[in-house]
């Protein structure tokens, strides 16, 4: 195996300000935890995990034997707690955990390779796990263990779109949030019923054929929203509830 050139934990560590640790490797190989490669020479370790470890299935390089100088001081307790939620760049990090935050980092997501992680439980390693990316038009979210795909031109037509079939039918826009067609957008994706609409439930005051037509009218809207990723309703969540700053 060759390993990569760039890992989720190079920008997270860099961005965090920690100095990659271990000895000069006398070996090539690649990191078991992110798959970077390592050269000869190259600060590393032996891949060692405790009995407590459950994330063997995320490893990149299972079996390497070796941990790159940029995972291993993401290993302790208080780097997990710092890398479980931020934007993550080379140059530094931006917050990404009040809905205020987030909303802000996905409307302007950076224009270098960079990592966003959002973790959905304590003490998940989320670090080595997150995807690089590359883009800001097509980029991943880190939601606990899942990597969410957002189309970025798609996403910001999706709060327009969700505002006018809402209104459409009978959503009312708050002090808080603004109005959509969703049943619940949940912020960690454990809500059951995430991302489903209420068009598919019929007003009660509204006749048969007046609810058909209604239908029809936003249909195409309709089939926007439903076409949308789970990386993109799950950003709704945060962008259609401007008034959240404070939560």
């Amino acid at each position: 195996m060759s390993g990569t050139s760039i890992s989720s934990s190079v920008i997270v560590s860099s961005g965090l300000g920690y100095k990659p640790e271990g000895v000069a490797s006398k070996v090539e190989g690649v990191c078991s935890f992110c798959g970077l490669h390592i050269a000869k020479g190259d600060l590393a370790s032996p891949f060692s995990v405790s009995s407590a470890f459950m994330d063997d299935i995320s490893l990149a390089a299972r079996g390497s034997g070796l941990t790159c100088g940029h995972c291993a001081p993401l290993m302790t307790a208080t780097a997990l707690r710092e890398s479980g939620y931020g934007v993550f760049t080379k140059g530094g990090t931006q917050p990404f955990r009040k809905w205020v935050d987030i909303a802000n980092a996905i409307r302007n997501p950076p224009n270098e390779p960079f990592v966003m992680a959002y973790a959905t439980a304590n003490n998940q390693h989320m670090g080595w796990r997150a995807p690089v990316n590359f883009s800001s038009a097509l980029f991943y979210v880190r939601v606990g263990l899942r990597n969410l795909k957002i189309r970025h031109k798609y996403l910001m037509e999706a709060v327009d779109v969700s505002q006018v079939v809402g209104l459409a039918f009978g959503r009312e826009s708050s002090a808080k949030t603004l109005a959509h067609p969703f049943v619940r957008l949940s912020s960690d994706l454990k809500e059951i019923g995430h991302a489903g609409l209420i068009v598919n439930y019929k007003p009660k005051e509204l006749e048969d054929e007046a609810y058909r037509k209604l239908l029809a009218e936003h249909q195409d809207n309709i089939d926007f929203l439903m076409d949308l990723t789970l990386g993109e309703t799950w950003a709704l969540r945060f962008l259609l509830t401007p008034g959240a700053g404070s939560l």
